[in-house]
């Protein structure tokens, strides 16, 4: 047939024929075995110009029935991420995904990755190996002589290569069992801000002043638009906190500017009071919370507020803050500092200030040496935080705990206590392998003495050393800075 003879013509002359149409095209000859660079650029303008008309010709072939499936689809994306369905902020694949982050960014296997790709991860981590090999004998003097409350004590761990998280999922494991078996709610030292201001101040720890705490939302509200929550002599700004709510995520802080501030916002601040009053923790940022949100779901509402604490010119950032120094202590000493200017900030007890100025040695974990805020090591500030958050956790009688600090420049005895964290989920760089061994290798190798003083059967929160009836009275032979 006639199809027959086109074929047989297109094979004798080498012609092909174009699928979709369009005139019959002979190829370039390369019969040499040499591309010729002018054809193959004319091809490529051939592709694009075929994929253009194929993309109009599709466009044109689409019905209202099409862009209907297409805006029933972007509706139903808005609304899973307004309402965090499966995605979103709070989604389940965006849970996921820090979840694997933040498991990822503290393994073994992705601090020793960054150290074969980059020098500088290499030498951050060879110093934070080193760091801890000076500082690991040290540690285990301190602890074979500190005593430990039998509430910490119930934490299972049988390997000194557990992990950062893997050691706060233990923990909060066994809080969970001992919630539920034996009604103990030591975790409040932590999970209950209230109670553990409530500790500070018992135990005369100087913090930001406290201007008062309540257990009633609509009664805190009624005070807070009537004047009497806050004192007209009070500083501003005033901080208000959920004492039920502690994770960072919960986003339960809010900063009360001035009494005009409060005056003009009523409507906002009575349905943020409420719908925090009303909000339950929900650890979803970490790995442990499956043991935590157990711990914060039995807590009683709180409102609290306080006032500020005074700012230092911070060098990095050209501007005034809060400088806060949030220090790791194990077995009664500490270890490290993380501080709030730049990211993940690490201060180690020798005085060095670790920084990671830009993207690339963010992203490998490679420091430099800050040239920044050294008057915290020059002033004498630090000698003064080691020493005020060791005081705290001997108290406490805690393996393990992260004190918080404000230390203001040029007045290093104005130093203060914010808060604790018994599950901290702050950036340690290289220091994420070695930190969690010195707090395993304590408990494989029982390098601590079981506290058996008269408080030993009272909550954590409870123990008082101004009554000397606490772990460790023996070890604190300086008081703690009085309010």
């Amino acid at each position: 047939g006639d199809r027959s003879i086109l074929v047989i013509v297109m094979k004798e002359n080498k012609l092909r024929w174009r699928p979709h149409g369009g005139d019959i095209e002979k190829p370039e000859d390369d019969s040499q075995g040499k591309s010729n660079p002018r054809t193959q650029q004319l091809s490529l303008y051939k592709r694009v110009e075929r994929l253009g008309v194929n993309v109009v010709r599709n466009a044109r072939a689409l019905t209202l029935r099409h862009y209907g499936i297409a805006a029933l689809v972007v509706v139903v994306i808005f609304t899973m991420y307004q309402n965090d369905i499966v995605i979103g902020r709070r989604g389940v694949l965006t849970k996921a995904f820090i979840n694997v982050s933040r498991l990822v960014a503290q393994s073994r296997f992705y601090l020793h990755f960054w150290t074969y790709v980059s020098p500088g991860a290499a030498a951050t981590w060879l110093k934070a190996k080193q760091y801890y090999e000076t500082q690991r004998p040290l540690f285990e003097e301190a602890a074979r002589n500190f005593e430990l409350h039998p509430y910490w004590a119930k934490t299972e761990i049988n390997t000194i290569d557990a992990g950062w998280y893997e050691m706060i999922t233990l923990r909060g494991k066994a809080m969970e069992k001992m919630l539920r078996e034996e009604q103990r709610d030591d975790f409040r030292i932590e999970k209950d801000k209230c109670q553990m201001y409530k500790f500070f101040t018992e135990n005369k720890f100087r913090t930001a002043k406290i201007l008062g705490y309540w257990d009633d939302y609509e009664e805190f509200t009624d005070d807070l638009f009537t004047g009497k929550a806050i004192p007209a002599n009070a500083s501003w700004p005033t901080f208000f906190k959920c004492c039920h709510l502690t994770q960072g995520s919960s986003e339960s802080t809010i900063m009360l500017k001035s009494q005009d501030w409060v005056d003009n916002n009523k409507g906002y601040l009575t349905k943020f009071i409420k719908e925090k009053w009303e909000y339950r923790a929900d650890d979803w940022e970490r790995p442990w919370a499956k043991y935590m949100n157990p711990l914060t779901d039995s807590l009683v509402p709180g409102i609290m507020l306080q006032g500020p604490y005074g700012t230092s010119y911070d060098e990095m950032n050209m501007k005034p803050s809060v400088i806060e120094l949030k220090v790791e202590t194990f077995w009664g000493r500490a270890y490290l500092a993380s501080c709030n200017f730049g990211r993940d900030t690490i201060i180690l007890r020798d005085g060095s200030i670790e920084v990671f100025p830009t993207w690339w040695q963010n992203k490998v974990n490679a420091h430099s040496e800050s040239t920044y805020n050294t008057w915290i090591r020059t002033e004498g500030h630090l000698e003064k935080v080691w020493h005020l958050a060791e005081t705290a956790a001997k108290i406490m009688g805690i393996d393990q705990v992260r004190i918080d600090i404000f230390i203001k420049k040029g007045d290093p005895d104005a130093i203060a206590i914010n808060e604790n964290s018994i599950s901290s989920g702050m950036g340690y760089r290289a220091h994420f392998e070695f930190m969690p061994k010195i707090w395993a290798q304590g408990h494989v190798e029982k390098w601590y003495k079981t506290y058996e003083g008269k408080s030993k059967d009272l909550p954590v929160y409870k123990q008082n050393f101004p009554e000397k009836s606490c772990p460790n009275a023996h070890l604190i032979t300086t008081p703690p800075p009085y309010v």
